[in-house]
């Protein structure tokens, strides 16, 4: 039990720790699928093991196989993050292939390490699945504070040690004292480069710079051209991010990179607002500011305080502000004497927090509400990074508008006239649905962009301005005149500059769709190559992702996975079928135990994908939530399957698994019922009292779902103990079909797709139980076996 516990706690830490790193370089798309790659491993381990105790393994003691499994988990984790980050293979992360096969090892040492304990002590399924379940919770709120003091690279390292020790703890209970040596080394010398890397930075990020590659942030792309002379001056770790703080050759700003993305300014400050107010005028944001004159502004992401000066400049009384990232102010402030501590200005109120989490729990209203390449970054977690961002949805904008005074207006920066007609069109519907119809609300609506041959300046580029009430003729009439005479150029404005197809919209001739087809037509693209900027509602917040249907590289290895499992399936069926012995399952039997823990993995990420999508809003903060759910899942998980352990073994076992898959359905739709009621009444409260909420209404859930699975280890350890690696392998390798498959469906057709396909794959494993329960064949205890 207690290297099962450390080699879960590890496996869970050790992947977390692998996004985080390489969602400092990559593409939030691209992260989520070298993990999921990687983490097959765990899947795959389990169908290695079935494979050598059939063949080089077959006479070897379980707990010498356990022993050299473990520790080579051990040694695998470090060596991988060596390779990773400080070899030259450095230069190649973005290569889909490097990264799975050097992630793969340590994934498959541990998959087989447990697929072997499993098997071993089946039918004590219930009691080993408990520490599994307790180690990966454990593993889940550690991790969570080892990025916070130690970094992502570091992190990764210490599960190396983790294992280590709890191999070494098993081999010398079990008689193994030669095999404690191996695992007691690994820890040491885990510790020993942890050591030398906090202090000589042995291994970082990265070796080489990655240079013009769609997959890799732009801070590493700056890095690889000399042009710019980009240099990191200071770098922070937390749970959220890595920042940044860098120099341009020639500049004098300094550039905050969160995850290596388009970064926020901290300019030179002195207090001197006269001195630093042309400086301010050239960025399109000031035109907002200029032309609306707030009292009271709220800002979402103030990043490096560039939008505290701006509404400094306009002599705003009350600027409130909503920042993400806990390093940037922490960053902003110990380079108070460069930023003129633009944070600690009286009237200045920054809050760490999620943005549209705080204003939905707020009673204030403001004159503007300004955001500027406001994007959700890259979080520790695969299914988290499926949800790009909550502060650009339809529903967001909803709220954004009812916190604005009478004449507020909500002001919105972006880079890509792609995003510009997204927010164009999430603002038009969510004024209508206010009450005001589609023609009438692009009354409330203006839009312009720096000059064409300004565009490579920099990232602040579009600008779109919604007002709460519409905008007389005269009003946009001055709004016009002012944006040319301050050097911009005009997109749309009302009754004033109606380009089509803006013409068409302000008529009532085009719908969202519509618009999504005339700027296809437009701009002569292909049928590939189309773009989809419609509004996104909560239910599918992938507002960045402007492709049409799945991300090709997603498709293409869900169905790659998918026929993987299909073809291993048969081939096991029909192989272990063909054995006419008196004491082979079947070929009913088998299958119907291969389509069961099948069902499961896929079913399990399915329904944990849509819970986590349902609590990031509600608690605020994506590293908050990540620690909370999979705190409180795997947590009543364990209990769950400590609980099935006492159920006896015979015939009702099955039937007991069948009710559990059910209960899983009532609980998921349970919570999907009830969260709207729950948010609506609690989501004013302390974020502790938030957090026992979530709690409350995981535990339960977990608990059920953590019977199911050792229930069917039992089940089948009880007839075919061999098969237990294999139903582990399976369930592995679709549990990563499953977290594609959320991605999947939720882009197509929303997260309430998702629960419903993971509450009918949860029933068709019900199903599978029931009919074993029913089945003629004799349900043998295996009590002589075992």
């Amino acid at each position: 039990m207690v290297a099962v516990f450390a080699v879960a706690m590890a496996v869970l830490g050790f992947e977390v720790s692998l996004t985080r790193a390489f969602s400092v370089l990559l593409r939030f798309h691209y992260v989520f699928l070298a993990i999921s790659i990687a983490t097959c491993g765990m899947g795959v381990g389990g169908l290695l093991d079935f494979l050598l105790r059939r063949g080089p393994l077959r006479h070897s003691s379980p707990e010498a196989v356990l022993v050299a499994t473990g520790s080579a988990a051990a040694v695998l984790i470090p060596a991988a993050v060596y390779l990773l980050f400080a070899t030259p293979l450095s230069a190649h992360l973005t290569s889909v292939w490097v990264v799975t096969c050097i992630c793969l090892p340590p994934f498959l040492a541990a998959g087989a390490f447990l697929s072997h304990a499993f098997a071993w002590r089946s039918s004590q399924g219930g009691t080993l699945y408990f520490a599994d379940l307790i180690g990966a919770s454990l593993g889940s709120f550690l991790v969570i504070g080892l990025l916070q003091l130690l970094g992502g690279i570091n992190a990764a390292v210490v599960w190396g040690g983790v294992v280590g020790a709890g191999i070494a703890i098993f081999a010398l209970a079990s008689g193994q004292a030669k095999g404690a040596w191996a695992p007691a080394l690994a820890t040491l010398a885990v510790f020993a480069l942890l050591a030398v890397n906090r202090t000589g930075a042995v291994i970082d990020l990265p070796v080489m710079p990655l240079v013009q590659d769609p997959n890799a942030k732009p801070l590493y792309q700056e890095l690889g051209d000399p042009a710019v002379g980009a240099k990191i001056v200071d770098t922070e770790w937390n749970a959220f991010a890595r920042t940044d703080v860098v120099t341009n050759a020639g500049q004098d700003d300094l550039f905050v990179y969160t995850d290596g993305e388009v970064p926020t300014n901290m300019i030179p400050f002195d207090g001197d607002m006269q001195a630093i107010l042309p400086r301010l005028q050239q960025f399109i944001g000031f035109y907002a500011f200029y032309e609306t004159r707030p009292e009271k502004v709220l800002l979402i992401g103030p990043g490096g305080g560039l939008d505290i000066l701006l509404a400094l400049a306009v002599d705003a009384e009350q600027i409130d502000g909503a920042e993400l990232n806990p390093s940037i102010p922490r960053l902003v402030r110990k380079y108070g004497d460069f930023t003129g501590h633009v944070y600690d200005i009286p009237g200045v109120n920054i809050r760490v927090d999620e943005g549209r989490s705080f204003v939905s729990r707020s009673n204030e209203r403001y004159d503007m509400i300004y955001m500027a390449l406001t994007k959700t970054a890259t979080t520790a977690s695969s299914s988290l990074a499926l949800v790009e961002s909550y502060i650009h949805t339809e529903e967001a904008f909803s709220e954004f508008i009812n916190h604005l005074t009478d004449d507020g207006c909500l002001a919105f920066v972006c880079q890509s006239p792609l995003i510009l007609m997204r927010t164009m069109l999430t603002a038009a519907t969510a004024i209508e649905r206010a009450g005001t119809p589609r023609p009438d609300s692009m009354n409330h609506l203006c839009m312009l962009s720096v000059p064409r041959n300004m565009m490579g300046m920099g990232p602040y580029r579009y600008m779109l301005l919604a007002f709460r009430a519409p905008l007389e003729t005269p009003t946009a009439h001055r709004l016009a005149t002012d944006c040319i005479a301050m050097g911009y150029e005009p997109i749309f404005f009302p009754r004033v500059f109606e380009p089509e197809p803006f013409t068409a919209l302000t008529e009532g001739k085009l719908d969202n769709t519509a618009f999504v087809a005339w700027w296809n037509q437009w701009a002569g693209v292909g049928a590939r190559s189309r773009v989809d900027f419609a509004p996104c509602p909560d239910d599918r917040p992938f507002v960045v992702d402007m492709s049409v249907g799945i991300p090709p590289q997603f498709s293409a290895f869900l169905l790659v996975a998918l026929g993987l499992v299909v073809l291993l399936t048969i081939c096991v069926v029909v192989w272990l079928g063909q054995d006419r012995s008196a004491t082979s399952p079947g070929v009913t039997r088998i299958a119907g135990a291969a389509l069961y823990f099948c069902l499961l993995g896929s079913g399990f990420m399915l329904v944990e994908v849509v819970l986590t999508q349902r609590l990031v809003l509600y608690l605020g903060y994506p590293v908050l939530t990540l620690s909370v759910i999979l705190f409180s899942l795997l947590l009543g998980g364990g209990l769950g399957s400590l609980w099935s352990q006492t159920w006896p073994m015979g015939r009702g076992l099955s039937l007991r698994a069948t009710g559990a898959a059910l209960a899983v359905v009532a609980g998921a739709l349970a919570i999907y019922t009830l969260h709207p009621l729950i948010v609506a009444a609690t989501l004013s409260w302390p974020i502790q009292y938030r957090c026992a909420m979530a709690m409350a209404l995981l535990l339960p859930m977990g608990f059920v779902m953590g019977t199911v699975f050792p229930t069917g280890i039992r089940v089948v350890g009880s007839w075919a103990q061999d098969l237990v690696p294999w139903m582990w392998g399976l369930n592995g390798v679709t549990s990563v079909v499953g977290s594609v498959g959320a991605m999947a469906l939720a882009k197509l057709w929303g997260f309430g797709s998702v629960l419903l396909v993971g509450m009918v794959i949860y029933a068709m494993a019900a199903g599978v139980g029931l009919a074993h329960y029913f089945s003629r064949e004799p349900h043998d205890t295996g009590a002589e076996r075992l």
